[in-house]
Parts: structure tokens; C-alpha cells; sequence
């Protein structure tokens, strides 16, 4: 799998190419463990929320990226990334950091439906839909339960995984950052009292963390930031490269460092995905991390810097009734529950992660197969996949009959992943060679990328939008003539 081969690299980077000592032994990292001083280069991982290939040539062919054109000559670029399904930032980075798909780390996505506790779980969506879900679940789940609790205990963290190994480790505003040190969450004394939380708040995160106004390392904490009410508190790229440079000017830097930039994501939202004019912000804020330094060679003989889109956007029709497919009157005379009740007093749970849905019967009288025949009659709906026993079931709407897959089978892909295959293979766009070989389409590992959404938590089943259009239900948001992702089973591009 590309992203796990990724994931090594950053690994392989660190502990091979090695790490810089010069620094201080300020408080800000007193607990992180030694750093390895034999070693000459720091690593930072730079995460930019919605950067394509697409953005990236509109934008260097108009000049605007002097940061990211002077990185790119002096290193290598790669544009063959799949993105973990579905393609929002939560499951994204847990893969990333752990190098494993959501049917190990089981982080289904940024909302999803927990039928044991019959909650709906996001991480973060809209602010009305915040409010109908409970404010206070949505904060802690988004504060401490996604990294404290959420993750699987059975994988393994690069921010723990170096830190055994004896490096220092730091991440800047990326949502997921599972360690194994201890961080108390500060939270506004009046929206504490508003949503009664409790006094005392804690994450787990690596040696040094920042995110936002919630956890301010010490180097910082005294620092004029980008962090007001006005500057989502301190998540935006402004504050991700404050940080970041304070940390080496004052010598702080940890070994291994992830920022994450997320502003452009919501300009492509509004504006589309490439809009170069917004774009290059960015790279103003890369200029900051590089100007810490005395010049940017320096930077580079200092650090190995790895750049990455997390994921890609799709341009949504402008007319919003054409953008948006409304579940609800499509899986009529099934009733779905508002936000503001029980999840299961309806006969369907619908998790929204966008361009892609996950649907969860609450009953053994609802069927997988009644809902597809349902969900088939709109034509903007692309696949519709769901598990029967160990076999993943697959339809498309436009195309006849299913394809049925298990993994471990005797059809091999480029990922070295094997496959029993048997069905329609136009579903999923895929020749099978006369080698034994599978050649994908449209869409680059769509096996592997449905059995993770499938089997990383309760029973479900998976429906994503084609090119144009997104899922719609209450409390989820509508971009169109804007950008959306969570239909990752295509190539980032």
C-alpha cells in the first residue's frame, strides 16, 4: 500500500538520515527521552490540507510558490498517492501515523456511528450539527477521546514508536497525535462553565504538542500567536508556522516534527480545488519555517523536509439541489433519526463523511440488499458496497449485477495485495490479466480501500457520490461551485 510505503519512508528518514541535537534542554521537552547526537538532521513532516498535483502545477506555472519551487528542485516529487478512504483528515492522518489502514486502527472516518453506545461520533463538522449531537461529546471526543481512547491499542504510533527508540517527537495542529506523554487540554473558562466539562482535561500526544489555544507547549505559551476567536483559536496555518519557527529559534525543535496546515482546505471548499490565488498563502507561511534559518540552504542541511497533500477535492455542481443527494427521501419509507434523538429509534443511521456515507440498519428487518436497490435509483451515487460474511459486495449504479471480493485470493495488484474475484469487473473499473495480475482504473486500490472502511468498526455499509455531487443529511454541509472530498477511492491527482 502507497501510503504505508510513506509512512516507512518518514520512519526510515528519521531513524537513518538521522537527527540534530543543538538545542537547548528547556523545559518544553524535559520529558521527552534522549535524542541520538551522533546523528545531523531533524525531520519535519509539513501536511497541507487539500493540496493536489492540480493546484500545485496551476500555481508554480504563475509564480507563486517560491517555498515549495525551491524544496521541490532540491528534492524529489511524487503525485501517485492514494488516499486512505474516506478522505477526511481524522482517518488520513491515523493512517499516516500509524501506517495502517482503518481496518487496523479502527478511525472509520471524521463521523461515524458507535452502536454499542448509540452515538454518532464527530470530530468535527458544522456548528449546528455540533450542538444537536451535544457540544460537550463533540469537544471531548475531538480533545481527548479520539487520541486517548479511540485509536486502536493493538498499533503503534511513529510518536511512540520513536520515542522508544530514544528520539524526541512534536506535532503541530494535526488532529491525530496519539503518544505517549500527557498533555493538559485548556478550554475557554466560559465555555467550560457553559458546557460544564470537567476541570481537568488531558490528552495523550508525543514529547511536545501544540493545537491551537487547547495545548500550548512552553516555548510558546508567552508568544504573540495567531490564536484568536477570529483565528479558529489557533487552528490555521498563521499559528502551525508561529510555532514551528519559534521552536527553532529557540532551540526547542523536537527530532520529529508533523505540522499541518488546514487553511487551504476550506478555501477550496468555497472557491474550488485549484485556486491558486489562495494557494499561495500557503507557501507564505512555508517562507516563515524556512526564514528561521539564516537562509533556506541551511534549513535543508539542518532538516529533511517532507511535504504532502492529505488528500484531493472535487469540483461539486453550482446548483445546490443537483450538488446534493438527499438520503432521506431516497431510502423512504425508512425513517432516519434527527440529530436530537436516539440514533436507532430510526430504521437507519447515516455517518456523513461528505462525497461518501456510511449507512447502518438499526434492525434485522432492514436489509443491505433493500437499501442498495433503493440508493441505485439515483444516478449521481457511484458505489454501493457492504459485507457478506468475509466477502465484500460491491455494486455500482449504471452497471448490472455485483462483483463479490475476498481478500487473500489468487489475483494479485500492484500492491502486492491478493483478491478472489468473481462478478461484473467493470464495477470497479479493473482488468484481470492472463498473469494473474489486477490492473486498476478509475480506481487505484478500491479493494483494499473498502475493507478497511468495512471492517473498521460495527457493521455498516458504504455509499460514495460521483464526481459533482455529495452525500446530504441533516447537519452536513453543501459546497456547491466549491471543492469536496470523502470519496477517496479515486487518485489524489
Amino acid at each position: 500500500m502507497i501510503m504505508r510505503k510513506l509512512f516507512l519512508f518518514i520512519l526510515m528518514g528519521c531513524l537513518l538520515i538521522g537527527c540534530n541535537n543543538d538545542r537547548s534542554d528547556g523545559a518544553t521537552l524535559a520529558q521527552s527521552t534522549k535524542t541520538a547526537a551522533d546523528h545531523e538532521k531533524n525531520v519535519i513532516v509539513i501536511i497541507i490540507d487539500s493540496m493536489t498535483k492540480d493546484v500545485l502545477d496551476e500555481s508554480l506555472n504563475r509564480g507563486f510558490l517560491p517555498a515549495l519551487s525551491f524544496l521541490m528542485e532540491k528534492g524529489m516529487t511524487h503525485h501517485d498517492l492514494v488516499a486512505p478512504f474516506p478522505s477526511m483528515s481524522v482517518p488520513i492522518e491515523t493512517t499516516l501515523i500509524t501506517g495502517t489502514s482503518p481496518k487496523e486502527h479502527l478511525l472509520p472516518g471524521l463521523v461515524w456511528y458507535d452502536a454499542q453506545a448509540d452515538t454518532i461520533v464527530d470530530y468535527g463538522s458544522t456548528l449546528s450539527k455540533y450542538w444537536k449531537l451535544g457540544m460537550n461529546d463533540t469537544l471531548l471526543n475531538a480533545l481527548v477521546h479520539l487520541n486517548s481512547n479511540h485509536i486502536s491499542p493493538e498499533v503503534e504510533t511513529i510518536y511512540e514508536d520513536l520515542h522508544q527508540k530514544g528520539y524526541s517527537t512534536g506535532a503541530i495542529n494535526t488532529i491525530v497525535y496519539r503518544g505517549d506523554s500527557s498533555h493538559k487540554v485548556i478550554v475557554p473558562g466560559y465555555i467550560k462553565a457553559l458546557l460544564h466539562l470537567p476541570d481537568q482535561l488531558e490528552t495523550k500526544g508525543p514529547d511536545l504538542l501544540a493545537f491551537g489555544q487547547a495545548v500550548l507547549p512552553k516555548a510558546v505559551q508567552n508568544k504573540k500567536l495567531s490564536d484568536s476567536i477570529f483565528q479558529r483559536f489557533g487552528l490555521n496555518d498563521e499559528f502551525s508556522a508561529q510555532v514551528t519557527e519559534t521552536l527553532i529559534k529557540e532551540k526547542e525543535q523536537p527530532d520529529f516534527l508533523m505540522v499541518f496546515f488546514p487553511n487551504y482546505d476550506k478555501d477550496a471548499h468555497k472557491h474550488g480545488p485549484v485556486s491558486p490565488e489562495h494557494f499561495a498563502n500557503t507557501d507564505q507561511h512555508l517562507q516563515t519555517i524556512l526564514n528561521a534559518y539564516d537562509n533556506w540552504d541551511e534549513a535543508l542541511e539542518r532538516n529533511i523536509f517532507v511535504i504532502m497533500g492529505d488528500h484531493g477535492q472535487d469540483l461539486l455542481h453550482p446548483k445546490k439541489a443537483e450538488a446534493a443527494i438527499d438520503l432521506e427521501p431516497i431510502l423512504a419509507p425508512y425513517t432516519i433519526a434527527s440529530l436530537l434523538d436516539e440514533p436507532n429509534s430510526g430504521d437507519i443511521v447515516i455517518a456523513n463523511n461528505h462525497r461518501s456515507a456510511y449507512l447502518y440498519p438499526t434492525s434485522n428487518n432492514v436489509h443491505y440488499e433493500a437499501i442498495t436497490e433503493k440508493l441505485r435509483q439515483d444516478p449521481r451515487i457511484d458505489h454501493i458496497s457492504y459485507l457478506d460474511g468475509d466477502e465484500m459486495v460491491i455494486h455500482q449504479v449504471g452497471k448490472t449485477g455485483q462483483l463479490r471480493v475476498k481478500e487473500n485470493g489468487s489475483w494479485k495488484d500492484e500492491y502486492n495485495q491478493t483478491w478472489e474475484i468473481s462478478g461484473n469487473e467493470e464495477i470497479a473499473d479493473i482488468e484481470l490479466t492472463k498473469q494473474g495480475t489486477i490492473k486498476y482504473g478509475e480506481y487505484p486500490d478500491i479493494f483494499h480501500q473498502l475493507d478497511g472502511a468495512l471492517n473498521s468498526h460495527g457493521p455498516t455499509m458504504v455509499v460514495t457520490a460521483r464526481p459533482g455531487h455529495t452525500i446530504k443529511s441533516e447537519g452536513a454541509p453543501v459546497h456547491e461551485a466549491g471543492g469536496e472530498h470523502g470519496d477517496s477511492i479515486k487518485m489524489i491527482r
